[in-house]
């Protein structure tokens, strides 16, 4: 009877210990980046918010709480799955053109970014959930600053998260495995030269079909 069965593995000890390495390092990388982004959420609150006593009152806050944020929150995780969703997809589909050398899979999908529409959007979703926490009224600073710090932090992670794996050709998650001199190849230039070649043939087709 077949309980178990281990994983065949092609890496010796060794290379696992360096890809174990690499990896730790890299993620603890992706960890310090949103820092500055909690740190200037702190203070804002701090100066703006809690110096100055700028909070709902009672009444307000129980609709925020159960309402505001829960919303927000819901869309917010929504639009967060669709976008990681689709490029973690596009991550995977150049990994599989790297993989089987499909150069022109590689270069079509290179250069494809989020929209800064989208990124407008994740923007003010965030921002409408960061202020709901900055605008509450707490007990005292501690729990404030925990709060806001990590909230900030947190929607800072995701969208960092999503800007390596939308580039997946620099930054720290990078793919090892692409070649060199595809990537001295300007993306732009090759498709506008395919693009001629192909509108080329095409008149080619045409004027022979027109012939005939």
């Amino acid at each position: 009877m077949l309980i178990f069965k281990k994983n065949h593995s092609f890496k010796n000890a060794k290379a696992k210990g360096q890809k174990m390495l690499e990896t730790s390092i890299k993620t603890i990388c992706i960890l310090f980046v949103p820092t500055p982004f909690s740190a200037a959420a702190l203070l804002v609150w701090f100066f703006v918010f809690y110096k100055n006593h700028l909070y709902f009152n009672d009444g307000m806050e129980v609709i925020v709480t159960a309402a505001w944020i829960p919303v927000f929150g819901i869309m917010y995780s929504l639009l967060m799955a669709i976008v990681i969703s689709t490029v973690w997809g596009e991550y995977k589909e150049i990994r599989k053109a790297v993989k089987d050398y499909n150069f022109e899979t590689f270069m079509n999908l290179r250069d494809e970014e989020m929209s800064p529409l989208v990124h407008s959007l994740v923007l003010t979703f965030s921002s409408a959930l960061l202020l709901s926490f900055m605008i509450l009224k707490y007990p005292n600073f501690h729990c404030g600053a925990i709060l806001v710090a990590s909230t900030a932090y947190l929607l800072a992670l995701i969208f960092f998260v999503i800007i390596e794996i939308d580039n997946p050709c620099s930054g720290f998650w990078f793919i090892k495995s692409i070649p060199e001199e595809w990537l001295t190849i300007n993306p732009k230039i090759w498709r506008a030269k395919r693009s001629e070649e192909g509108k080329k043939r095409f008149n080619d087709i045409l004027k022979e079909s027109k012939k005939n």
